[in-house]
């Protein structure tokens, strides 16, 4: 297969959640060389919840919430965070030879997002790259994007976000608090948008694939020819469909609980429960960062801070900070000084070292 050949374009309409995973998953183990280049889209039957390869989803998610609500999950073989999906999603897969794509990463991501970019933009949506994997709009994530080597292929999946379920993909979370819980909430409605949003009505479907097919055909170079799949692409879907819907693939993997519990809105911007021993008291907060700076953070109890009303202006103060010692410290000092306030037994340091702990812990996911 040449690498200017025609791309196979499969569009499988609406599939059962289990086959909008699997679908993927079997044309990569089942491609052998000289098969052709494939992109699919498809469409989710019913919402359910996806887990990336290396999450546990016990602490992800509310497994007991999602089994009263009918909510099926899945664990799929490429990473990524957790994620709700329903019938407002239009998926894209590719599902290609590996020497057909860039071979450096942020390149081939950069080539799949093209074409999504420039369908938003068709449909009057001012979308834009957000590196290394994202798509933005007015700073807002509106496609989540990644990638992964699977069997005898490279894939790349994302998606045409056409509205999005905010309460629900709160309310299937594993969280420490309902405070923690509200915060997300928030900050999905403030950092996430969809086609709905921007326009106010979700575009025809039919005319959404049919100007991203000539924008993917355009941005790669090569023709789309329609396609189907083979009957081996269609038996590694049934035998797909029976593992990713077994409880033992599903819990494979088990991670000790951790310390903080960090959650991931879109690239820049996280949510942590986080706590800290300032010598025999214990300090807790939840935060909101966006890049490295402070962008929300709530303490647990404000009887910590003397007089208690004083608490709401000191996580005011900190707002915007940047998460360093020194600009940590100096607004810190500031504010007990000029507020007359203070944290009987808790000094400046104890403070910092409980948001610097957020930002360590989120360093050590993002590394991972």
């Amino acid at each position: 297969m040449k690498k200017d050949s025609p791309i196979r374009l499969i569009d499988a309409q609406t599939v059962s959640h289990l086959r909008s995973q699997s679908i993927y998953h079997a044309l990569a183990y089942a491609m052998k060389p000289g098969a052709p280049d494939t992109v699919v889209l498809s469409r989710p039957g019913s919402r359910y919840a996806c887990v990336g390869f290396h999450q546990d989803a016990a602490r992800e998610l509310d497994l007991d919430f999602c089994r009263a609500q009918h909510i099926p999950v899945i664990r799929r073989e490429t990473g990524g965070g957790t994620v709700l999906i329903d019938p407002n999603q239009l998926f894209v897969q590719w599902i290609f030879q590996p020497e057909h794509l860039p071979r450096k990463i942020d390149t081939r991501f950069q080539l799949f997002v093209k074409p999504l970019i420039e369908t938003y933009q068709f449909f009057g949506i001012k979308a834009y790259a957000f590196p290394p994997n994202d798509v933005h709009v007015n700073g807002k994530k509106i496609v989540g994007t990644g990638a992964a080597a699977i069997g005898n292929a490279e894939v790349v999946t994302g998606n045409f976000m056409l509205d999005f379920d905010v309460a629900t993909m709160a309310d299937i979370l594993r969280v420490p608090n309902e405070a923690f819980r509200d915060l997300f909430r928030q900050s999905l409605d403030s950092y996430l948008t969809s086609m709905k949003k921007e326009l106010g009505i979700v575009p025809d479907l039919e005319e959404l694939k049919r100007v991203y097919c000539e924008k993917c055909r355009t941005a790669i170079g090569r023709t789309l020819e329609p396609g189907a799949f083979t009957q081996e692409e269609l038996d590694w879907m049934e035998s797909l469909d029976a593992k990713f819907s077994s409880e033992e693939w599903l819990l494979e993997i088990r991670k000790p609980p951790a310390p903080e519990r960090l959650v991931k809105v879109h690239a820049g911007v996280w949510i942590g429960d986080v706590s800290y021993m300032a010598g025999e008291k214990e300090i807790k907060a939840t935060i909101r960062t966006r890049d490295n700076r402070i962008d929300r953070i709530a303490l647990a109890d404000s009887a910590l801070v003397d007089p208690p009303a004083k608490a709401r202006g000191m996580e005011n103060a900190l707002h915007n900070v940047e998460m360093e010692e020194e600009d940590l410290r100096e607004v810190l000092e500031a504010f007990f000084e000029l507020h007359s306030a203070s944290t009987p037994g808790i000094s400046p340091d104890d403070w910092i070292g409980m948001i610097l702990k957020m930002q360590r812990a989120k360093l050590q996911i993002i590394g991972q």
